[in-house]
Formats: C-alpha cells, structure tokens, sequence
C-alpha cells in the first residue's frame, strides 16, 4: 500500500512538470526550527514530499537577448531582462507552476484520506511578498523547501547556500507537500555534488550578500547551510549590479544539462 501510494504520486508530479521528486520522513526535520517542523502545521504528519521544476536555460542566461534591439535602449535592456523577463519566466511563473502542482497533490492525498498541506512559493515580484517579509525580521519563509530538498536525497547546499542537485545543479526550484500519508522516503544524498572551496565560483561572483558560515567545515555532504545569504543585501545588490540569479548562473554543476 505505502510503495503503490508512493510510486502514484511521484509518477503524478513527473507526468506534470516535475524534474525531480524526492521523499523523506518528518524525522529528517528533527532540529528545525521551533515551530517549523512539519508536524507543527500537521500534528500527525509522516512524510514529506519534496519536488523541483528545472529553469529554462534561456530563461536565466539572458544577458545579450537585446543586444540589437531597436526597440529598448541598450540602458534600459538589463532593467528588462531581469526584471521582467527573468522575473516571471524564471522565478513567478515556475513557482505558479509548483502551487498547483502542490495543491492537486495535496487534494489527491486528502481523497485518499490523508491529510495534507504546502505553503506557497515566493513570488519574484516584492509587493506580492513584502506583507510577509515585513512581519519576519529573518526574512525565513514559514517551511524551508531548501531544507526539504535536501532532507528528501534531491540535493546538498551548495557555498551559494542553494540546493545544488545532480541533474540540474542550482537551477531548479523547489515546492513540498506535508502529509499524514505514510510514503516510502527517498535515500539521501551520499556523494557530494558542490565543488566546494576548490571552485568558489558563486561566491567570487556575489557582490557581497554572502559569507561562510563562521562554523563551516570543509568536506563531506552539506545538509546544513554552509554559509549565510544576507536577504536584504541581496535584493539592494541585484538592482545595483544586476546580478539576481548570478550565483545560478556561474556554477559549473550540471551546466551542460541545463542547457537541454
């Protein structure tokens, strides 16, 4: 019963958009945060189910697609691309794509009797997000999907303190379903995928919004954050520099996967 349920929504997600799906046990999440741990939103929660839509390549590596317009000035095209362009194709518009993919799997589990939720994803546009992000000083959303991610074997963090998975490296993002469903969880992460210090890219290329952690340690599989992502550096350094998605951009994990 728990491997045809299992087996019937990961084939689900994956004949609907997912690239990837992973699962794990709520005892995974065991040293969360207080009041974050998925029983805390569903006391008799089991499983979480954790799954990633790839971005289009095209999408994210957007630098020169104006390059001869004769419609948009060329000190307004970088503004464009990526705050419009970028903005809805490789931020909104996939995290539109993983509500929905979340709330049908949740509505399909709840027919099956168990109960089920997700929170949504963040939205690119900070209107829509600046209610939340006003009333949470650490800028933490409710459910770290990150976390998730990495607790359900689909990836390690990476020195850009981003889920870097096998198949799709940074490029991905990422939405969960919590369940009182028991599934069969997925095995974790064993060879590490980030190339660590000895490529340091992501960081190299950050402006300035991230820093080691001050008890990083080199080696082994990341399933804890090794570094530290300024939020609000963050969203003041891309508007000045240009630069959202770069720390995606610049790592060589799976590039030429992401291409196709």
């Amino acid at each position: 019963m728990m491997d045809t349920l299992t087996n019937e929504v990961v084939t689900w997600l994956k004949a609907n958009g997912a690239s990837v799906v992973g699962i794990s046990n709520v005892e995974r999440f065991d040293g969360a945060p207080r009041g974050h741990h998925p029983r805390d939103f569903l006391h008799e929660a089991m499983s979480v189910v954790t799954f990633g839509v790839a971005l289009l390549h095209q999408a994210l590596y957007w630098e020169g697609h104006l390059v001869n317009s004769e419609l948009v000035s060329p000190e307004h095209q970088k503004d464009v691309l990526q705050n419009y362009f970028y903005r809805q194709t490789g931020y909104a518009m996939v995290n539109q794509l993983l509500d929905m993919m979340a709330l049908r799997v949740s509505n399909f589990l709840e027919s099956r009797g168990y109960l089920s939720l997700f929170f949504p994803a963040t939205y690119g546009t900070r209107e829509i997000w600046k209610f939340i992000r006003d009333r949470i000083p650490s800028k933490s959303g409710l459910f770290s999907q990150r976390h998730a991610a990495v607790n359900t074997g689909l990836g390690e963090f990476g020195l850009n303190n981003l889920v870097i998975t096998p198949e799709y490296g940074p490029r991905i993002r990422f939405n969960s379903v919590i369940t009182e469903a028991e599934l069969t969880p997925s095995p974790l992460l064993e060879e590490k995928v980030c190339l660590g210090e000895s490529c340091s890219i992501c960081l190299q290329n950050c402006p300035g919004a991230i820093s080691l952690r001050p008890d990083f340690e080199p080696g082994g599989v990341w399933y804890n954050t090794p570094a530290r992502t300024d939020t609000d550096a963050c969203v003041q350094l891309s508007d000045l520099h240009y630069c959202l998605g770069r720390c995606m951009k610049v790592c060589p994990v799976a590039q030429e996967s992401s291409k196709y």
